[in-house]
């Protein structure tokens, strides 16, 4: 009985080296052209970013009409020189880089920045994803500040806690999006000895991939196990961000949109 065992088990082994070297075959391949179409500093443009229409039925996105997608930040655990540690390590002592992402209502990411270390503020990130060369590049009628400063504060506490809780409701994608890349891909969930660079264009690679997978794949199964919680973008002659302050402007939008929003749930009570 032993000898047979044995095969089976080297049978077994046999076919997991196979996997796993197709495995890096296909995430070799998806790095080269991350390397070729990418600017430096692992950061690309995956989707196409397409704005939430007017006529959206969904009630997580039809109070936001124009946006492109959720905007967040996640930490990703890394490897480093030990001279390095201090610099990647994060509040809660993870050693990590601080990944920005952008996704669709599609869990789809549009805008991927990887490398900051994890001790880097997420309003540091979020300056450099702006201001860089062919960074991320936000219409300012589009633009949400939340990321950075947290919760947005109105007037009256009702209509600020409705407001908040569809928001959040929306930027949940994200969260959902990068659980789930996490979740698909094992190896973003352990530090790997790979250099830093090449561990930061593993994270965008994984991140096409996914991509990839949601294309091809609409019932995904693995979104389940996720609690609740490459294509050229066309240039067009519109005003970006370029600083990441809020505005009077943007103020007096998010407050009539709050103030829309309560005045339909009164109607309905």
């Amino acid at each position: 009985m032993r000898r047979p065992r044995r095969i089976l088990a080297l049978l077994a082994v046999q076919q997991l080296l196979v996997e796993l070297s197709v495995a890096l075959t296909i995430l070799v391949n998806v790095i080269q052209y991350i390397k070729a179409n990418s600017r430096p500093n692992a950061q690309l443009l995956l989707a196409k970013p397409t704005p939430i229409t007017e006529d959206c039925l969904d009630p997580r996105w039809k109070w936001f009409k124009g946006c492109l997608g959720a905007l967040d930040g996640t930490f990703i655990d890394v490897r480093v020189p030990l001279h390095e540690k201090g610099r990647y390590r994060t509040r809660k002592g993870q050693v990590a880089v601080n990944v920005l992402g952008v996704c669709n209502p599609n869990m789809q990411f549009i805008y991927v920045l990887s490398g900051w270390e994890g001790s880097a503020a997420d309003s540091r990130v979020l300056r450099d994803a702006i201001h860089r060369d062919g960074g991320l590049r936000v219409p300012s009628e589009e633009y949400d500040i939340t990321y950075a400063n947290g919760i947005v504060e109105l007037a009256a506490p009702e209509i600020r806690e409705l407001f908040n809780l569809k928001h959040s409701s929306a930027r949940n994608v994200i969260e959902r999006t990068f659980g789930l890349l996490k979740v698909r891909w094992g190896i973003l969930r352990s530090q790997s000895f790979y250099p830093i660079d090449v561990q930061n264009k593993i994270i965008i690679a994984c991140c096409i991939l996914h991509n990839f997978i949601r294309n091809e794949m609409p019932d995904d199964p693995l979104e389940r196990e996720i609690p609740d919680v490459p294509v050229s973008v066309v240039e067009t002659d519109v005003e970006c961000v370029s600083t990441i302050e809020s505005n009077p402007f943007w103020s007096a939008w998010r407050d009539d949109l709050a103030s829309s929003m309560y005045a339909e749930w009164l109607s309905r009570i």
